[in-house]
Parts: structure tokens; C-alpha cells; sequence
């Protein structure tokens, strides 16, 4: 997917007119550049580097490809890190405003759908060539190519940019199709190295690139793999950014060492062994009852909880409305009354998040008069009866006249929901509504949800400031699988409202077009959304260190913003202590509230008791 940028505010230099040539063209040496090197640091400058991080994914990638069939898996987020990921321009997790990236300077014309970038002459791909403006617009003409098998590339390139040229050596011009009220966030781009890929753009692309590893403009390159077990990635030093502003304090360890763990459940099991740097907790379950175990107790692993400012995204129950039974209504609310989770978040989770309500929860564009459909059977009893399913069978299930039984299969990837879903499961039976389990490897059920091979299935999607009604919710991908509109969801007239969003450039009618689809939305049934927690519950050893305030405001993944670091003289000294028993310090500080919203949560709760 692409780099998620949020929108801000620029330090701008204020410039005379911008000479122009002929055909419409731009004297260069006229442009007064706009950049942004006031923000503050994101990493520590003074942070040690050394060291392996070790972590995992959930499978072993079937591609190292950037993009066609197979290039979303979970080793997809390391990849990206250091190649797409590299894009012209960031925005500064914790101020918003964007920083130089790739390009050091730009001017977004009066037009609001051109932008020149100046680019960065000190970047260089992995193995040493320039990074110049013929690989961005390169990188246009990819990712509109039939040969990448990949359609949404080839369909967001044809929406959103007109042309994408290299203008001097080190300039870009960047023209998107329509007027836009976020240019850098619409017209911003990362580069593909031409002088590796130019000559293989072919038919065969596809196959001949699935075990290539990337050369990108990031500080690491795979350099060791082992099939079906692990990727290695190792650390260019020296790296072209090491000395830029917005890169010192990142990427401080030598290497990224991702491990195949096949089940997410496990992998806390494998960090108390010591295989893993870091473990984010994502159950309250194991948050609660787990964490006393004796590296905690003797001070060799930290505990933390370390509160964020960032959206939520989608979580719950998609439902597959080219299913017979889903593409009823009245069906679908019937499920959203019988989903009780207040059951779920006072038995299994100890009382610790809080229900999503909006499709867009946690961005400005959630419906602030959203109400969730709440635990009702009454209501739940007369929409099954309004789909035709009126009377019970034998086994307590609903059945139509037609014999059509009120059942269905919930596809899933995490282990760690199946007692989730078992407690969901019983309370449907109860209200006459059969929900078949069916628990299939990460990568495949995640898989299924793209093809909509499936009934309902557990989705779970990360957002930003901006979200993404059009990928989520067009008509453009309803006759099409492997996008991001699992639900097959669609109509002219939220088509209508996503566009007003995208492009109109009033921002009330933009917030006005959102909370609309936000209603729609919730009005057809088709996400039940599930629990939110706007922090990161998580542990780690010793050695490794951090910032000050640990993570960014807008942190999200690891790989977004890598400001952990290991300490080798710390990591030798545990090992010691622990071969001879010797105990730590315990740390007893868990909350890290840097951002302040633990106060502001605790005060919204207080407000909402009184």
C-alpha cells in the first residue's frame, strides 16, 4: 500500500511569481523552494547502534516483489519500510507537518495538482547508483503497466496522476489530475530504480522478480535468507541518510532478523525464550494474567503500555454481501444485535477497550451521532423474522419456509480469538443464529477475505488521519477480487460522497460527504466493528532502549518509525546476569503517557459517569 501520510501545515518561504515557458513549462531557477527543518528530531541522535533486532513474520514470503499477486503478506511491511516507503516527502509523526524525505525541497503551484520536488543528490539505491527524477517517473510508468498484475497500482496511478516527469537531473514535476486539497499527500510518490527493472518490464515480470530482493533507497538490504524459516536484513554502513536531520536516531541496529512464527499466539512464548527483542501484547487476557513470569520479576524484560495518538482503522465482522444470506438487511442486523461485546470486554478482556462505532473511529470524519447497535435480541428476533426466518428447527436454529437455516461460517486467522468467537458463537446459538468457526493459517484466511472466499470473516485494516472510503467502499472494485473491498460494498451515490471527499477542496462538505458515508455504513451492517485501544501494549528485554518518549504520536508499526535501539554491552551483560541468576532492579513504571492520552481518556470517562 502506499506510505500513509497525514496532512499539515508547511513551513513555506513566500515567493515572487513563478516564471513561465513555453508550453506551459516552469523555469526551475525562477522556483522559491518550500521545505521543513524546524520540526524536532524523531529518534534519539545519541542512540547506540549495533546490535540485531530480532522479530517475526507470519509466514515465509512466497515474493519479494513490491507489487502484483502475493506482495501483501506480513513480510510486506519490512519490505516496504525500505523501499516504498522512502517517498519524496513524510510527515513528522509527532507535529504532522511534512519533512524532507527523498526530495529536500517543493513548491506546490497555484493549481493545487502541480508539484516540483527537488531531490535529495546525497540518495543512492543499495548498490550505490544516483537516485534521480528518471526513477520517479519511471515508477509512474510501473505502476501503470499490465505487467505488474497488479490493479490497484495500475487503477489509483491512471486516477491520480496525469503525468510524473523529470524535469533536471534532480527535479521532479509531479502533475495529479485534479485539484486537490492535500497535493503532497495525493501527489507524493517513492522512485523504482530504473537502471534494475527498465529492461525486464515484460511479460514474464511477474515470475522472474518473486525471489529478487529489492534494491531500495533505505538503510538495509536482505543479505541472508533461509526458505521457509527466516529473512535477514543487514545495515548499509555508511548509509547516504545517516547524517539527514529526520533519519538520525533510525535504523540503529546492524541487523533485522524476522523469524517465521506460523502462529501469532506463539510468539509470546517465543520472546520469554529469548528469541525476540520485542513483543507487542495485543490481549488483554495475556496482559493481565501473563505478565509475571520470571524475566519480568527479575527485571531482565520491561513491561510497558505506552499510550498513542493515532486512529484505529477498521476491526470486526465483515460480511460477504455476494453471500445469498448476507445480501439480506435484515439478516445482517440480525447479527449486529446478537453481538454482545459487553459480554466479551467484561469476561475475557478485563474491562479494557472501549466498542468501535464508526468506520472512520478516531479520525476527524467518524459521525460523532453514531450509536452502536448494542446487544438486543428483541430487535435481533424481528429482523430475523423480517429475512423470512420465523420459525426455529429442531437443532434451535432459524429456518425459511424454503428450509433455508440461519447459519453461517465465520473464516478467521488468530488463534487468540477462537475463545472470543466460542463465547459469540453460544450467545448466537441462543438467539437461533448458527455461527460455524473456522480457524485457517494467518496468511490464508487473510487471503480468502481478499477474494471474498468467504461468508463473514474477522477484518482488521490500519488507517491514518486520512481514511480510505475509495478503496474500501467504491463501486470501481466491485466486479474485481484481491483489493480492499472485501464486502463487495458499492453504490453511485457513496461513489458520489467519496469523490466529494477526495477532490473537493470545501472542507465542511468534505466532513459533511464522510459522516453520510459513516451513516450508510452502519445503516447496511454489513462491519460490525469490534473493540479500540489507543495504545501499545508491550514488552522487551534489557538491552533494548528507547527515546524518551518511547514511541512517536502517530506510531502505528514498528516499521514506520524505527527509533528502538540495542545497547551490545547491556545485551552481553543480561546474558551474564541471567546465566547466573542474578536479578535486576524490577521496572514498576508501566503507563508512558508522553502524549497525554491516558489524561484525556480518564477525564472523557469521568465526564461520561457523571
Amino acid at each position: 500500500m502506499l506510505k500513509k501520510l497525514l496532512m499539515a501545515g508547511l513551513v513555506v518561504a513566500l515567493a515572487p511569481a513563478v516564471t513561465a515557458t513555453m508550453a506551459g513549462a516552469v523555469d526551475v531557477s525562477s522556483i522559491e523552494w518550500e521545505t521543513n527543518m524546524d520540526d524536532p528530531m524523531i529518534g534519539n541522535p545519541d542512540a547506540k547502534q549495533g546490535g540485531t533486532w530480532k522479530t517475526y513474520m507470519l509466514s515465509y514470503p512466497l515474493t519479494f516483489r513490491l507489487q502484483g499477486p502475493d506482495s501483501n503478506d506480513s513480510f510486506a511491511g519490512w519490505n516496504r519500510a525500505f523501499t516504498m516507503d522512502f517517498t519524496l516527502v513524510a510527515l513528522h509523526p509527532v507535529t504532522d507537518n511534512f519533512i524532507p524525505r527523498l526530495a529536500t525541497h517543493w513548491k506546490v503551484m497555484d493549481d493545487n495538482r502541480t508539484i516540483y520536488y527537488k531531490l535529495d543528490p546525497d540518495a543512492r539505491w543499495s548498490d550505490g547508483e544516483k537516485i534521480t527524477a528518471d526513477d520517479f517517473a519511471f515508477c509512474y510508468e510501473m505502476m501503470r503497466s499490465e505487467y505488474i498484475v497488479d490493479p490497484f497500482y495500475n487503477t489509483y496511478f491512471e486516477e491520480y496522476y496525469e503525468s510524473v516527469e523529470a524535469v533536471e537531473e534532480y527535479v521532479v514535476k509531479i502533475v495529479g489530475t485534479k485539484e486537490s486539497w492535500r497535493p503532497l499527500y495525493d501527489y507524493n510518490l517513492w522512485p523504482m530504480p530504473e537502471h534494475v527493472l527498465a529492461g525486464g518490464l515484460n511479460e514474464t515480470w511477474v515470475q522472474d522478480h518473486n525471489l529478487k530482493f529489492q534494491v531500495g533507497a533505505g538503510p538495509y538490504t536482505v543479505s541472508k535468507t533461509e526458505n521457509g524459516q527466516r529473512v535477514v536484513f543487514e545495515r548499509q554502513r555508511p548509509w547516504w541518510g545517516d547524517d539527514k536531520q529526520y533519519f538520525k536516531g533510525l535504523y540503529n541496529v546492524d541487523e533485522v532478523d524476522i523469524k517465521v512464527i506460523l502462529d501469532a499466539d506463539r510468539a509470546f512464548d517465543h520472546f520469554k525464550k529469548g528469541e525476540l527483542s520485542y513483543q507487542r501484547i495485543t490481549t488483554a487476557k495475556t496482559w493481565a494474567q501473563d505478565m509475571e513470569f520470571d524475566s519480568i520479576k527479575k527485571g531482565w524484560v520491561h513491561k510497558k503500555r505506552v499510550f498513542i495518538d493515532y486512529p484505529q482503522g477498521m476491526y470486526g465482522f465483515a460480511m460477504n454481501l455476494q453471500d445469498p444470506l448476507f445480501s439480506n438487511k435484515d439478516f445482517r442486523k440480525a447479527v449486529q444485535y446478537s453481538f454482545d461485546f459487553d459480554e466479551l470486554n467484561k469476561n475475557l478482556m478485563f474491562g479494557a477497550y472501549f466498542r468501535g462505532v464508526s468506520a472512520f473511529e478516531g479520525t476527524a470524519y467518524e459521525n460523532p451521532n453514531l450509536k452502536p447497535y448494542g446487544f438486543d435480541p428483541k430487535k435481533a428476533r424481528e429482523h430475523l423474522a423480517a429475512a423470512g426466518f420465523t420459525k426455529r428447527g429442531k437443532d434451535g436454529i432459524f429456518v425459511r419456509e424454503d428450509g433455508t437455516r440461519a447459519s453461517f461460517t465465520l473464516t478467521y486467522g488468530s488463534p487468540g480469538l477462537t475463545r472470543h468467537m466460542t463465547v459469540a458463537k453460544q450467545k448466537f446459538e441462543r438467539l437461533g443464529i448458527e455461527m460455524e468457526l473456522l480457524l485457517l493459517e494467518a496468511a490464508t484466511a487473510f487471503q480468502r477475505g481478499l477474494e471474498r472466499e468467504y461468508q463473514m470473516t474477522i477484518m482488521s485494516r490500519t488507517t491514518n488521519l486520512y481514511p480510505a472510503p475509495h478503496q474500501y467502499f467504491s463501486t470501481e472494485f466491485l466486479d474485481t477480487t484481491n483489493n480492499n473491498n472485501i464486502w463487495a460494498f458499492g453504490n453511485q451515490h457513496v461513489d458520489g460522497l467519496i469523490d466529494i471527499f477526495r477532490f473537493d477542496m470545501d472542507e465542511q462538505k468534505r466532513v459533511s460527504a464522510m459522516h453520510e458515508i459513516d451513516a450508510i455504513i452502519q445503516d447496511e451492517a454489513f462491519y460490525v466493528p469490534f473493540w479500540q485501544a489507543p495504545f501499545v501494549r508491550m514488552v522487551y528485554w534489557d538491552h533494548v532502549e528507547w527515546p524518551k518518549g518511547f514511541l512517536p504520536r502517530r506510531f502505528e508499526q514498528i516499521t514506520d518509525w524505527q527509533v528502538m535501539s540495542i545497547d551490545v554491552e547491556k545485551e552481553q551483560a543480561l546474558k551474564a546476569a541471567m546465566k547466573a541468576g542474578k536479578a535486576y532492579t524490577r521496572d514498576e513504571v508501566v503507563d508512558v503517557d508522553g502524549w497525554g492520552v491516558k489524561a484525556k481518556m480518564m477525564q472523557a470517562k469521568g465526564e461520561a459517569s457523571n
